[in-house]
């Protein structure tokens, strides 16, 4: 028995022996030669043949094979100050077995739970953000790659703690729950997401016995659930996984950094040797998904109010073609946007709005799905047999063509350029390309360097074989609609729970092909912005000053200009601001701003898209008194292309047809804004709202869309070259001559009146008053599971470069403690997050994010409790660790700019805020240098800690689920915050109906040291319940005993903290009991001015309108009065901005007013005066007047209701006269002040002279005396 089984050891052993010479005689035939690392000798092999790369890249690269045969790409870059690593595993969600979908994708979140070499849990997320570095993780059908990116100095280090993923990782069985929880999470906040959702259903539509038809994402239903049916321990299933797939043989690892190639090969073969190898992890016969499926229509239903088409084309694998990429060349030819193209077509026909290609492939050799993608109109999905009859059509000419040499040479030669002129990217996308594009089976290790480049070579064979597959019998579509008249979808996919319908295409649409000789499509001709010229006019000036000169200074424009001296590249960068004179600043001006900025795209897009195909970018945004241009790309043509953008916006004519496609679109747009993740709503528009004067709430602009005209979006366009006032900069691949030449071409075709400056729109900051501000609204969208919630606190001001990284050096010390604790322990949500923001000439802001299924209410004290506890982390950072983030910050900043556009982005935001300050991050580096941690807790003392800061400025966000019960105002305004989580978290559990007063005395009549009472007394409570079990009640959720604590807590902070707020206009709000100012109704807005709906502070000059709806027969009144009867103009205009009643010249006036039309009116006071006017007004809008005025009430009601509507009169012109006072007695202090100091100069005036007397007195008379 013992000789067989050393006989059966030493066969293993020589066949492990052959197998590994045999790699080893194939590695070296394929290029591969033995090598040793230069420090601890350890073997490795190396790839010694030519690396094909670019002129323009500089850097070093070596590519390797350890012994285990993982293959890894190194690249030294001496000028980089910022490192990075990724690791791509050729096993992805195709792998998991069909009992267990999202095991791959679960597996990712599991290995980042500790190792046994770093077993802390989060010590590698916590060492990331040590050197305010980035790290993530994702997972495909193929692959699950992870990356990070670091300072420099951290390399080794990072690369220690991130090799031990793959060696010895714990998965410890005390987080896989939570991490369930994570991942349900993060598939509950992908619900909404109508991409997500369509990519499903085509993928639950598939072959059943593919695993592509398998949801890759999982769930706590697809994992948990499923493996507690089948009697399956899931932490067991998950070491399987990872010991039967996670082999060396399949893992491509990429670093970069500024180190020798000798250092990084040594730390690569060092750290990353020990992964085990287990041969081909994964390999099987896959087939095509779609083999069963073609010749289908598939419609299933949208959230967003959306149309669209989407065909979907089985091809077989494209990985061997990836020198030629046929599939690029196709989706050239369809993306076109020029005369007899197909979008040209569509959209003449107003079927269309755009269209979309892409292929979906795999590292393995398997399969291939080509997506043709159609954003529809409406007009189009009720054509939508005639709009696919139109894309075989187009088809059929592309395939009847065959292969075009000159346009595939087009392509050829700015892909040529492009690559021959390389700009770097970032250091994680550099290595993520390499990691993940080296699991092409076919790409030579020569050719690893060629990822960017998108076509390496002609092959007629690979276009023409792979145009064979575009026929009517090789596709299925599917159309997304919200809803389909007539159609009923009777089925449910099980993952998203979106209704579909299957059924067969229309013989027509699978027989033969279909329009196309009616359609007039045409193949591209020659482009006129390919470049004919690429030479480089400057020269390398390492240390030369990033600053731009300014050549010219008119009252009409200002020209800057900065030459290349950092890249030696062909490139260029043209940016235009026109202001112009715009008379009203109204929601309405801003909704026709976005409109033709859109309607510009839609009737540039056959100039814009030639330029786009020949390596020129362009854009044109219409703000609020101004528009900005940008043209980037290739040197040579940019102007060409900038003068018939400006030429073609001063000859703009709008069009009927084009102008209602338009209205359309942008409708869609501010409906989508509710479909949106509720987190992404926080920090999108609702922050932009808060924080600027000229942006508006999106249900605003979509009421205003109504009210926009063609004459009114035609007034627009000949306002823009009334009068002007122009900046320009030029920047790149050009000389100073050209500049002018530039400049002087722009304004003859502007050629309007000069614009003074003090005639120019700024969209100013808001100057938030101090106060505690919490504002709770309802998601739209009511199949929303998620709410959340954003706390933005106000800090420094963003024009201090010291501000600026303390604040920023705060954002990084507290993202991960809040992350840690919020998501990880207590698995709040999959989104949680700080971050920070400034605006130019405005404030600071910290904020944190947070999305989960629990109440707004509870996350937003969880929130809270975190900012007053974290102090002491703060404090308990060593000196050591602020050097080394603060050291991170700064190489940050110093790193090498990428490319002449970043270079000139970075230039044109002084320019453009007209602070003309240059030196941004030198004065931030500067700072960085000498920064200490006493200086962040004293800024955390001075802006974040409630308990501390002198003039604390906060809002509490939320946006809450319609599945959670929305809190009423009058319970905002009679519990705190805390009794209100503690309230949702009960019915969380189950328990309904606890009356919110019991909540609140038990909160009341227990302390913190007696948290085990109160929850005592709170399950008896629940107990009590009709609805509730015992166990329900002794079963409650940790959460809710959080809750409760939490509760607490705040009834002792809040007893022993005043409020903090110093404003008239905060003063006006309601009071939560927790010191909060409510702000209704999405009122956020008034926050920008100084009283909202009562008082105001005119500037000199200025107009201010307010707003009400008003039905048919509605009635509504005002009053005003100005401080001292100071004179201004009132005018209330009717739903079409046509006056109905005017009151000029006048310090106070009433109005009453029966509507004869239903609309938006609006209420507008001019201040004509070179000074500020303070005005009171008092609006009673329709619901008021009519609750004043009920018939059925008795005449004792009546009166009393009379006199408490006198008795609110009396309190706001009391409120008026308050302010007014304040307004005075501030006047008279600076009166006293500047007098004070006025006498004070006097005296030092007089004094000053006196002694000058004497001293002239004293040397007259000594000279005398020596005469």
């Amino acid at each position: 028995m013992q000789k067989h089984l050393w006989l059966w050891i030493l066969v293993v052993a020589a066949t492990i022996g052959i197998y590994r010479y045999s790699d080893l005689q194939q590695s070296q035939a394929s290029g591969f030669v033995a090598r040793k690392t230069a420090l601890k000798q350890l073997p490795y092999l190396e790839f010694t043949g030519n690396l094909e790369k670019s002129a323009g890249d500089q850097r070093q690269h070596v590519v390797i094979k350890l012994p285990n045969n993982l293959l890894a790409f190194c690249s030294s870059d001496p000028n980089s100050t910022q490192a990075a690593g990724a690791l791509s595993v050729n096993i992805g969600s195709f792998a998991d077995p069909p009992e267990l979908q999202g095991l791959a994708h679960f597996l990712e979140h599991m290995l980042f739970m500790g190792t046994e070499k770093y077993p802390q849990e989060g010590e590698y997320v916590a060492h990331i953000k040590k050197y305010a570095g980035t790290y993530n993780a994702f997972t495909s059908v193929d692959t699950t790659t992870y990356f990070f990116g670091i300072a420099n100095e951290a390399l080794e280090e990072t690369l220690d703690r991130f090799s031990r993923f793959f060696i010895d990782p714990l998965l410890p069985s005390d987080s896989v729950d939570r991490e369930l929880h994570a991942v349900d999470s993060e598939h509950k906040g992908n619900l909404q997401n109508d991409m997500r959702r369509e990519f499903q259903i085509q993928r639950t539509l598939s072959n059943q016995s593919h695993p592509f038809s398998y949801y890759s994402g999982g769930n706590l239903k697809t994992l948990r659930d499923s493996a507690q049916q089948l009697g399956w321990d899931i932490r067991e299933k998950l070491l399987w996984f990872y010991n039967e797939y996670y082999s060396a043989d399949v893992m491509k690892l990429s670093i970069i950094g500024n180190y020798s190639i000798d250092e990084l090969v040594e730390w690569a073969v060092d750290k990353f040797s020990a992964i085990e190898s287990k041969g081909k992890a994964w390999s099987q016969e896959l087939g095509h998904p779609l083999s069963t499926q073609l010749g289908k229509l598939i419609r299933y239903q949208m959230l967003g109010d959306a149309y669209q088409m989407t065909l979907e084309f089985a091809l077989p694998e494209l990985n061997s073609m990836y020198r030629s990429r046929p599939d690029l060349y196709v989706q050239r030819l369809l993306e076109r946007r020029t005369s007899g193209s197909l979008l040209h077509f569509l959209r003449a026909k107003q079927w269309a709005v755009d269209i979309d290609t892409y292929s979906l492939s795999t590292g393995w050799d398997s399969f291939n799905i080509f997506y043709i993608s159609i954003s529809l109109t409406p007009n189009g999905f009720e054509q939508y047999e005639a709009v696919l009859q139109a894309v075989l059509g187009y088809l059929e000419v592309v395939v009847s063509a065959g292969p075009l040499q000159h346009l595939y040479e087009e392509m050829k030669a700015i892909n040529d350029l492009e690559y021959r002129f390389y700009t770097y990217p970032r250091a994680t996308r550099w290595v993520l390309q390499r990691s993940m594009g080296s699991h092409n089976q076919h790409i030579a290790p020569r050719d690893l360097l060629l990822l960017e480049k998108k076509t390496i070579e002609f092959n007629h064979s690979d276009i023409l074989e792979f145009m064979t597959y575009f026929h009517p019998q090789n596709y299925r579509v599917s159309i997304g609609a919200q809803h389909f008249p007539d159609v009923e979808l009777s089925e449910i996919e099980p993952h998203y729970g979106t209704p579909y319908r299957v059924d067969s295409l229309p013989s027509t649409l699978v027989n033969k092909f279909g329009l196309q000789k009616t359609c007039n499509f045409s193949l591209p001709k020659p482009n006129k912005y390919i470049p004919e010229d690429v030479h480089v006019v400057g020269k390398i000036q390492p240390n030369s000053a990033s600053k731009p000169t300014l050549l010219q200074k008119t009252d009409s424009h200002e020209l800057w200009f900065k030459q290349d001296d950092q890249f030696a590249q062909p490139y260029g960068y043209i940016r235009v601001k026109l202001a112009f004179a715009q008379p009203e600043k109204l929601p309405i001006d801003s909704v026709a701003a976005e409109l033709l900025t859109s309607y510009l795209e839609d009737v540039m897009q056959s100039e814009l898209g030639d330029a786009e195909l020949a390596g020129l970018d362009a854009s044109v945004s219409v703000k609020i008194g101004h528009v900005n241009i940008k043209v980037t790309g290739f040197s040579a043509k940019l102007s060409v292309l900038l003068e018939t953008i400006l030429y073609k916006l001063k000859t703009l004519v709008i069009d009927d047809s084009v102008f209602q496609d338009n209205v359309i679109q942008l409708n869609q747009t501010y409906q989508n804004e509710h479909y949106k993740q509720p987190f992404r709503q926080l920090k999108g528009r609702q922050l932009e709202y808060i924080n600027r004067e000229l942006s508006w709430h999106v249900d605003t602009l979509e009421e205003q869309l109504s009210f926009l005209t063609i004459d009114k979006l035609q007034s627009l366009v000949d306002l823009m070259f009334n009068r002007a006032f122009a900046k320009i900069l030029v920047s790149g691949n050009f000389e100073e001559v050209d500049a002018i030449s530039i400049s002087s071409k722009l304004q003859s075709i502007i050629g309007a009146q000069p614009l003074a400056e003090d005639k120019q729109i700024t969209n100013r900051v808001v100057d938030i008053e101090p106060g505690h501000f919490i504002h709770a609204a309802k998601l739209t969208d009511t199949s929303f599971v998620n709410g959340a919630v954003s706390t933005v606190i106000f800090c420094g001001k963003e024009n201090s470069a010291y501000d600026r990284v303390v604040v920023d050096m705060l954002e990084q010390i507290i993202d991960d403690p809040l992350f840690d604790e919020l998501r990880t322990k207590e698995q709040l949500g999959y989104v949680v997050h700080a971050a920070s923001r400034g605006y130019s000439n405005g404030r600071l802001l910290l904020y944190m994010v947070a999305q989960s299924e629990v109440s707004p209410a509870y996350l937003t004290e969880r929130i809270d409790r975190f900012i007053r506890d974290i102090r002491q982390h703060l404090l308990d950072y060593s000196d050591r660790d602020i050097a080394s983030l603060a050291q991170s910050m700064v190489n940050a900043r110093s790193e090498r700019l990428k490319s002449i556009v970043q270079e000139a982005a970075r230039l044109w935001k002084p320019i453009d805020s007209g602070t003309y300050k240059f030196d941004k991050n030198a004065q931030e580096i500067l700072q960085l240098q000498s920064i200490k941690k006493q200086d962040l807790v004293h800024a955390w003392d001075m802006y974040v800690n409630p308990g501390t800061a002198v003039n604390y400025t906060r809002i509490d966000m939320q946006l809450w689920s319609t599945k959670t019960r929305f809190p009423t105002l009058d319970e905002l305004k009679s519990y705190p915050v805390s009794i209100i989580s503690l309230s949702r978290c009960l019915e969380k559990d189950g328990i309904m109906g606890v009356g919110i007063d019991g909540l609140s005395r038990i909160v009341q009549d227990f302390s913190t040291d007696d948290i085990d009472g109160a929850f005592a007394e709170l399950s008896n409570l629940a107990s009590s319940m009709q609805n509730a079990t015992t166990d329900a009640a002794a079963t409650l959720s940790d959460r809710t005993k959080t809750a409760l604590k939490m509760a607490l807590d705040a009834q002792a902070t809040n007893n022993s903290l005043p409020s903090k707020d110093g404003s008239a206009f905060a003063k006006q709000l309601p009071l939560t009991p927790d010191n909060r100012r409510i702000i209704e109704d999405i009122i956020l807005g008034m926050l920008a001015s100084y009283a909202a709906a009562y008082t105001t502070i005119m500037k000199p000059a200025s107009q201010e309108c307010y707003y009400e709806r008003l039905k048919t027969g509605s009635h509504f009144s005002i009053t005003f009065e100005t401080a001292s009867k100071l004179p201004i103009d009132f005018m209330l205009n009717d739903a079409h901005r046509n006056p109905i009643y005017v009151m000029p010249h006048t310090g106070e006036g009433s109005y009453s007013y029966t509507s004869t039309g239903e609309g938006r009116y609006s209420y507008c006071f001019t201040n004509k005066a070179p000074h500020e006017i303070v005005v009171n007004f008092n609006p009673h809008g329709p619901e008021e007047e009519a609750y004043l005025a009920t018939h059925d009430a008795t005449p004792a009601e009546n009166e009393v209701r009379k006199l408490s509507h006198n008795v609110e009169e009396v309190k706001d012109h009391f409120n008026f006269m308050l302010f007014r006072n304040e307004v005075h007695d501030q006047s008279v202090s600076d009166t006293q002040k500047r007098m004070f100091h006025w006498a004070v100069l006097q005296v030092l005036a007089l004094a000053g002279v006196c002694g000058w007397q004497i001293y002239y007195v004293r040397s007259l008379f000594k000279i005398r005396g020596v005469v």
